[in-house]
């Protein structure tokens, strides 16, 4: 083969694409908290890092940092919806940021894979949705003197739940 026909393992663009509006979106829910927000700040350049480098670590180290920004924001005080909503954007930037790169890896980045990346973008927003929802719901049932702590932790529960089922290492071996 020569090197006009090599093909371009990198990210799509499309998922890439998706997975910074929902970083951004992550961003946007953590400005109740300077902390927060900084924090969000630094997850969104660690992700856009990693998408542009193509290394599944870095991607996946700039959702935890949203993850853990957003949460921190969450503990000081931000709305519980404004928390369960960064939490799932930072999942969702974690997914669409992997599918991104393992799309870019096996078919490659001129491959025609928008229609896949597209229905695969919609069901996992329906599902963060989904957990929006149900932890809205659960904050909104709970009574008692910390239904925010109560609320974190079923978000804290949701991004264990869904590392283990998406198997992703958090830490590399």
């Amino acid at each position: 083969m020569s090197a006009d026909h090599r093909i371009d393992r990198a990210p799509t663009r499309p998922s890439s694409a998706l997975a910074l509006v929902a970083a951004v979106t992550t961003t946007v829910a953590g400005v109740y908290s300077p902390v927060a927000f900084a924090g969000c700040l630094l997850g969104g350049l660690v992700l856009v890092t990693g998408l542009a480098a193509g290394e599944q670590q870095a991607v996946t180290a700039g959702s935890a940092i949203l993850v853990v920004a957003v949460l921190a924001g969450g503990s000081s005080g931000a709305p519980v919806v404004a928390t369960l909503v960064g939490v799932t954007g930072a999942l969702l930037a974690l997914d669409l940021g992997s599918t991104a790169l393992s799309l870019g890896e096996q078919l490659g980045r001129q491959a025609p894979t928008l229609r896949l990346e597209l229905v695969h973008a919609a069901a996992s927003t329906l599902v963060g949705l989904g957990i929006v929802a149900a932890g809205t719901a659960v904050h909104s049932v709970v009574v008692g003197e910390q239904p925010e702590t109560a609320a974190l932790g079923l978000v804290v529960a949701v991004v264990v739940l869904l590392l283990a089922l998406r198997g992703i290492e958090v830490v590399p071996d």
